[in-house]
């Protein structure tokens, strides 16, 4: 049987069963993690809760960094947001590692970790290299979208479609199911310009309201990112690192 690829739109969807795993969040988590390991960060917690998070900070001290959103903006007792530009200008290679919780990304990561699949982090940023090392990992290969607040978000969907395009062109027969098609389908309605689908994405427009553009224009950057980063099960916690 030939590589097959499928893409779960929304993240409140029972997943099937696949041999790895593609999570994304372009608005922003998984972009933000892109662009922690390219700075040199050296491994991130992912918590579900900003109290989670904070008892994380306390036991594991000053060392450590605690960044992450609600409703866009970081709690009170964060370091950071979930903004990878701030995570680009936080010096992260001097911390021992990250803690990070966000509305969406976070919850979909351990989503698909629950399923016991190896789980890797795409965005727009690293969508060939994120293609690359799934394609080496599986020939089943199963794309989450986060979402936003548990429904479809057209930011995802459209960059899940770029990931789908790249695939095909590396494996002109991969079989697609419904969801990949539809993805496909998105990202091609916009001339396979992220910045054009992401000016329609509602997520946008929240995060522009917020004062986050610069986020938006370094989330629509495609392929300028080798990293991938990756979660693996260390000292009986999830752990995204390199």
């Amino acid at each position: 049987m030939g590589a097959r690829l499928d893409v779960i739109l929304s993240p409140t969807e029972a997943l099937p069963p696949c041999e790895v795993w593609l999570v994304v969040d372009v608005l922003r988590a998984t972009t933000t993690m892109t662009v922690f390991f390219e700075c040199g960060g050296k491994k991130m917690l992912p918590v579900e809760s900003v109290e989670e998070g904070l008892a994380l900070k306390k036991s594991l001290g000053s060392g450590w960094l605690l960044m992450g959103e609600r409703k866009g903006l970081p709690p009170q007792g964060f370091d950071l947001g979930n903004s990878p530009l701030e995570a680009a200008n936080a010096c992260v290679s001097r911390y021992e590692g990250a803690i990070m919780t966000t509305t969406n990304g976070t919850r979909a990561l351990l989503a698909a970790a629950s399923t016991g699949a190896p789980v890797l982090i795409a965005s727009a940023r690293n969508a060939f290299a994120a293609v690359d090392a799934a394609l080496s990992s599986g020939s089943s290969i199963g794309i989450l979208c986060a979402g936003r607040l548990g429904r479809v978000s057209l930011d995802d969907s459209a960059c899940a479609g770029a990931l789908v395009d790249i695939a095909l062109e590396k494996e002109p027969k991969i079989l697609f199911s419904d969801g990949a098609r539809i993805a496909h389908s998105v990202w091609h309605s916009y001339g396979k310009n992220m910045e054009e689908a992401l000016k329609d994405a509602s997520h946008a427009h929240f995060l522009l309201g917020l004062g986050f553009g610069d986020d938006i224009r370094l989330a629509c950057q495609l392929g300028v990112s080798a990293s991938v980063p990756k979660l693996a099960f260390i000292s009986g916690r999830w752990t995204v690192l390199l």
